[in-house]
């Protein structure tokens, strides 16, 4: 019988053709298509083929080695791989929590993760909270700073010098990879094959410990690929309230997963009903939480909370969320312990207070900021 020899296709064709029949590919077949994709002149070209090999590796399911070669050729573009990272001597020997989400969640809401941060660091765990713009909702983490007029382009020992004093500080991911920002930016509206790690391995300097939001159910895959990484401490966390629709940050109702790496192991994958877990109250109103219809009043809803005046859904939303990274920053026992800290400090005004400082020394203005919550007639630039 002759076999007749079939001409292999070239690089990502090859790999889109695999896919197309439900096989998985290995991690360097995945880094090589990804890496020619990425330098296609041709950007309704590069657009087309990028989508297409990061959701047909999504409708296959992704694997750990695909997942590492998509990200291998992204951050190679800017050495993020090679790159020595500055380690920053914190008081006291504490920790340096990195607080990262995938974005694209199931729902939109107000922003929770970053509101979270600044609750956290003013019950004293030390974040380093990476940022980026929204693609798909009306106020991502850069977007909320932005409009707070807090500048994320401050030099490098000013952002340590503010973290040291105030326990946070902010680092832009388009900043810290600009070259694959370029060519990546502004075109996904859901979770995909990247988005399992892509923003957790994104920090300019070295932390001791992640917090990884992620829009998807499959927290072990993020948190293994993590690990390959080289990521000895994290928590990939999401929720969800229906079972379909996910977050990248914790939600005081319905099922919450989460993937914990302690010391460079996979210790531990939980799904749980988190007002069980947690002892928290049932009369949870989702409608609190969901993005409002402008920028303006998105932003306003979370500057309220910091201020104190959030609804009680609102509040708990947050302080559920800031016991992920006291936890973390080993500053609780417990995320139980971490969610009562943070509901005390929430009641002191303290919060309030760090929040105006750090956006002094960002470059903002305290009393935009103040005449913004008070609702008081002012000139707002959204």
């Amino acid at each position: 019988m002759e076999i007749i020899k079939v001409k292999e296709y070239k690089e990502p064709y090859e790999s889109l053709y695999k896919l197309n029949i439900g096989l998985s590919l290995d991690e360097y077949e995945t880094e090589d298509a990804m890496r020619i994709i990425l330098n296609e002149k041709d950007e309704s070209k590069r657009i087309s083929l990028l989508t297409m090999l990061l959701n047909g590796i999504m409708v296959k399911g992704a694997t750990v080695n695909e997942v590492s070669g998509l990200l291998k050729a992204s951050l190679g573009m800017d050495n993020m791989l090679d790159v020595n990272k500055p380690k920053i001597d914190l008081p006291n020997n504490n920790k340096l929590v990195g607080v990262a989400s995938s974005g694209k969640k199931g729902i939109k809401t107000i922003n929770i993760t970053t509101t979270a941060c600044f609750v956290a660091a003013a019950c004293g765990a030390n974040i380093a909270k990476a940022c980026s713009h929204s693609t798909s909702s009306k106020t991502g983490s850069s977007d909320f700073l932005d409009i707070c007029k807090i500048d994320v382009d401050l030099p490098f020992n000013k952002k340590v010098e503010i973290l040291k004093k105030y326990h946070i500080s902010f680092f832009s991911i388009e900043e810290t990879t600009p070259k694959f920002a370029k060519v990546y930016g502004g075109v996904f509206y859901a979770p995909h094959a990247m988005s399992f790690a892509l923003a957790g391995l994104s920090f300019p300097v070295q932390i001791d410990s992640l917090a990884y939001g992620l829009s998807h159910p499959n927290v072990k895959l993020s948190a293994e690929v993590l690990k390959k990484f080289g990521i000895k401490n994290s928590l990939t966390y999401s929720s969800t309230y229906d079972g379909t629709h996910f977050l990248d940050e914790l939600l005081p109702i319905g099922c919450v997963n989460f993937a914990r790496i302690k010391d460079g192991h996979v210790e531990r994958v939980i799904s749980a009903d988190i007002q069980d877990a947690l002892q928290l109250s049932h009369d949870f109103e989702l409608s609190d939480i969901n993005e409002k219809q402008s920028e303006k009043e998105n932003i306003i809803t979370s500057l309220k909370i910091l201020h104190g005046d959030g609804t009680k859904s609102q509040v708990t939303t947050i302080c559920v969320n800031a016991a992920i990274f006291l936890l973390l920053a080993d500053k609780v026992e417990s995320l139980e312990q971490g969610y009562k800290i943070a509901k005390e400090v929430m009641n002191t005004g303290q919060v309030w207070n760090l929040f105006l400082d750090v956006v002094e020394l960002y470059g903002g203005n305290r009393n935009y900021l103040e005449d913004l919550v008070k609702n008081k007639k002012y000139k707002v630039n959204f």
